[in-house]
Formats: C-alpha cells, sequence, structure tokens
C-alpha cells in the first residue's frame, strides 16, 4: 500500500532542494533560494499559483502523475537518517498492530505497453531511483528473466512480456519490498501483530478498459474500493461479487481495528488471516531479511485465503495460492532489493 518507508527514494538528495528552487524562481521569488526573503517571498504567493507551478513542473519531470518530485528530504535534524537505518535502530513507535499490503500490478502505470528491451525495462524506474549502480541494475535484470513474463501478453492487450516485466520490477521496488521490510523490521522490534495481504482483484476492469489500458489489470489503488466498502461510478464492475469481496476485507479491516485479529467477527470478513511473521525465535528475528510468511489473498481466480511461503521451499505448497506466489520470488528478490537501500536511498 502507498506510504511505506521505503518509497521515499532519494532522501539525501538534492532533488527536492533544486526543484524547489525551480518553483520559487517560476513565480518570481529569485534571492538566494536559501534566504529568508525566498521563504518569506513563497509565503506571500497565492496558494492556488503555487499548486499549479508545482503540479505542472511535477508531471513535465516524471510523467504522467508527477510522483516523488517533492517529498520529506533528509536534513539531520527533524529526519534524522535514512527511513532504513531509522527501522533497523528501532527508532520508531512500537506496539501498534498493523495492516500493509500490496496489489497484484502496483507497477503497471509505470511502464510504458511497447518496451522492447533491458534498457527500456530499466528506465522505467531510473527515472526515480537514481543512484543504483551498474551491477545492481544488471542483477535486477538477472532476478527479472524476461522468460518470466512471456506468458503474461495476451491477444486484447497491447503490452510486451518487456512491459509486464518493468512492471512487475517497479511493484517490487515501490510497494511489495518496502512493505515487506517495514512489517518485518516492525516484527523484529518486539510488535508480532502484523498482517499482510495481497490484492488480487480489481473493480476498475471496465474503466481500463475505456481508458485503454487493460494491461494495467490489478493496478494501483484496486484496493482502495474495496477496503472502503464502496461502489465506483463512472463504469466500474459492481457486481454482486465485487459487493462481497468489499464487504469482506471492509470487515476484517472493521474487526482488526476493533479486536487486533482481522478474523474475529461472525459477520463478513476473511477467515484464517493469519500473523505474517510466525517465527519469533531469537535466532528468526536476528535476521535482517524474513524468510517465511504469511500473506492472506484477497480475491483473484485462486480465492480468497491464506498462503503460507519460506525462503528455499516456495514451491513446496500444494495450493494454487503457494504456486502463484512461488512464481513472484518474493524472497529472492526482495532481499536484494532490501539489500541496497542506500543506492535507492530510503
Amino acid at each position: 500500500m502507498s506510504g511505506a518507508s521505503g518509497t521515499n527514494f532519494n532522501i539525501r538528495s538534492d532533488l527536492v532542494a533544486n526543484n524547489t528552487a525551480t518553483v520559487a524562481k517560476s513565480v518570481g521569488c529569485t534571492d538566494d533560494t536559501d534566504s529568508p526573503a525566498t521563504l518569506e517571498c513563497l509565503r506571500a504567493t497565492p496558494l492556488e499559483l503555487l499548486r499549479d507551478v508545482s503540479v505542472s513542473l511535477s508531471r513535465q519531470l516524471r510523467p504522467p502523475f508527477g510522483e516523488l518530485s517533492f517529498y520529506p528530504s533528509y536534513d539531520g535534524d527533524y529526519i534524522p537518517d535514512r527511513p532504513s537505518v531509522l527501522l533497523r535502530k528501532g527508532s520508531f513507535v512500537k506496539g501498534i498492530p498493523i495492516i500493509a499490503s500490496w496489489v497484484a500490478n502496483d507497477g503497471a502505470w509505470y511502464a510504458p505497453p511497447l518496451l522492447k528491451d533491458d534498457a527500456s525495462v530499466l528506465a522505467t524506474f531510473q527515472t526515480f531511483v537514481l543512484g543504483l549502480s551498474k551491477s545492481s541494475l544488471q542483477r535486477i535484470l538477472t532476478l527479472y528473466p524476461l522468460s518470466d513474463f512471456e506468458f503474461l501478453p495476451r491477444p486484447d492487450e497491447e503490452a510486451t512480456a518487456q512491459y509486464y516485466r518493468a512492471a512487475q520490477i517497479n511493484r517490487d521496488i515501490w510497494f511489495t519490498c518496502p512493505v515487506i521490510d517495514f512489517t518485518w523490521q516492525y516484527t523484529r522490534y518486539g510488535t508480532s501483530n502484523v498482517r499482510l495481504y495481497s490484492m488480487n482483484q480489481t473493480k476498475y476492469g471496465p474503466i481500463l478498459k475505456y481508458m485503454n489500458v487493460p494491461q494495467w489489470r490489478v493496478c494501483h489503488l484496486s484496493d482502495i474500493p474495496y477496503m472502503f466498502n464502496e461502489d465506483l461510478a463512472a463504469g466500474g464492475d459492481n457486481s454482486q461479487a465485487q459487493r462481497e469481496l468489499s464487504a469482506m476485507l471492509s470487515g476484517s479491516a472493521a474487526a482488526f481495528a476493533h479486536t487486533g485479529n482481522p478474523s474475529s467477527s461472525n459477520g463478513h470478513v476473511f477467515k484464517e488471516w493469519l500473523i505474517a511473521y510466525p517465527d519469533r525465535s531469537k535466532q528468526t528475528l536476528a535476521k535482517d531479511q524474513p524468510e517465511e510468511m504469511n500473506i492472506y489473498i484477497a480475491g483473484g481466480s485462486e480465492g480468497n485465503g491464506p498462503a503460507h511461503i519460506a525462503s528455499g521451499r516456495q514451491s513446496d505448497g500444494s495450493g494454487e495460492r503457494e504456486k502463484a506466489l512461488a512464481w513472484e520470488k518474493l524472497f529472492e528478490r526482495c532481499s536484494f532489493i532490501n539489500s541496497i537501500q542506500q543506492e535507492i536511498g530510503v
């Protein structure tokens, strides 16, 4: 889900400072950008003008939505270090039960559909992640071989296997691996009540087809209307089956908030939604990366239910949910991505 600490890329770079200086100059605040006079000038500028200039610059720098043109930056004071460092020091509020998630195709809109080669795949996230070394980029390509994605293109979608490869890499860098890292570090410091889910269904299907982007499939934000138990306007899929899934996810969230157990109600909730990291032995918690996880799968062809995966044994599970997760190679891929956080700048 959006907001994991590992998505605040390049926190030690001067990218945000440079973008802020560009906005200041664009609205006529031309003094030294670090001066009190510039700050006063920006405070006197109409909010609407600042908004329009900032949004326009963001979308120009990082189309189509302008993400990560402005975000909190390391200053040694209010933000004393990179988030991944603070997590590993235990510098956060502890003891809060957590539900965390990602959706099946979270990275879908970060890649153009007709990608043809490795360089184009890398370019889809190098726009956002600025500090990756050549060896890390090559390792990422190796961890996501094109052959893993050649079965994904459909006749009714104008998208290549390289597109789906890029989308999966983006999903893991932006969402899945940061969520796993955050929840694991949180668990290591004493919070056992952590639950994970992967959203494998969307109400946006008809809308994406109308937008001519059916390849986005279960795209980012797909879980929101389920979590808030809302129908979608503008032609969304509001079938009875979708409403039932909405009732269960929102019901589980409400049960979790009330009791700490998302499966505790007798009403519309997901059953057997297990704690994410069940092994809390001292030996296990000493490790920087998890070696087993329980993930609840919400929606999709494999049906609702828990899945258990373990490093080195991802294919052992006999269930369809475990087999689908084995294809994602979460331990191998996220262990590497979460090991290069200094390069990513998180």
